[in-house]
């Protein structure tokens, strides 16, 4: 699988920085509990964490994303993505700041979320990708692997808009297609503690590495 991230020369290699570390997967695998004990581990450790999630519901752009994905409005499917292509933009300047500054961004979905979930409507998966191109790429995306009958059992599952199993299994697929060299595919179906534990030793060797000054990189091209 190729490398779909590109060397920005955003800074130097003599320079330490935080982490960009991305979780991933269907709606219901765990990414947001494991994104909060993945903070909370990594400040214990004395780490400069936070905790980020998109969308952003709190912007403007935010607060139209979260009245579509609650049934409340409808918008078209070009649209939609776009809108959440630019919650990501809204705070892309913010993110390299705070990487910059020591920080380990703990991302909860990110530009893939966008484009799988966009594509499994029917959309061109490089039309999808073309506005998130430029954004930080990850330094590792940790995509949380759970069949999508399963995450349907899970509590809560339905109650927003892509919640639908038929709909989560084309969103699957496509997050395969979108798999590359800096992705980690963990078992989502083991138990908490053990993905809690596979999670920080992948975590805390990535921000080790950054800390040592690798450059950041951006999203499939610069």
């Amino acid at each position: 699988m190729a490398d779909n991230s590109h060397n920005c020369s955003l800074r130097g290699k003599e320079d330490s920085r935080g982490a960009l570390v991305v979780l991933e997967g269907l709606d219901r695998c765990g990414k947001t509990t494991q994104s909060t004990r993945l903070v909370k581990h990594l400040e214990s450790l004395g780490y400069s964490t936070e905790l980020w999630r998109y969308p952003d519901r709190t912007t403007s752009v935010g607060q139209m994303i979260s009245s579509y994905l609650s049934n409340k409005s409808q918008l078209d499917d070009r649209t939609i993505h776009l809108l959440f292509s630019a919650n990501r933009w809204e705070k892309r300047s913010l993110m390299e700041t705070k990487l910059k500054s020591g920080t380990t961004l703990v991302v909860d979905r990110y530009s893939y979320s966008g484009v799988a979930f966009s594509s499994a409507k029917g959309l061109d998966m490089e039309w999808c990708k073309a506005p998130e191109i430029g954004l930080l790429a990850p330094d590792v995306v940790l995509y949380l692997d759970i069949p999508p009958e399963k995450a349907a059992e899970r509590g809560g599952y339905g109650g927003e808009r892509y919640e639908q199993l038929e709909f989560q299994k084309k969103v699957g697929q496509r997050y395969k297609d979108l798999c590359s060299a800096n992705w980690k595919v963990i078992d989502a179906c083991s138990t908490m503690e053990e993905v809690e534990k596979q999670l920080q030793e992948i975590v805390l060797d990535c921000v080790k590495t950054c800390q040592e000054g690798k450059p950041l990189s951006c999203l499939w091209s610069c």
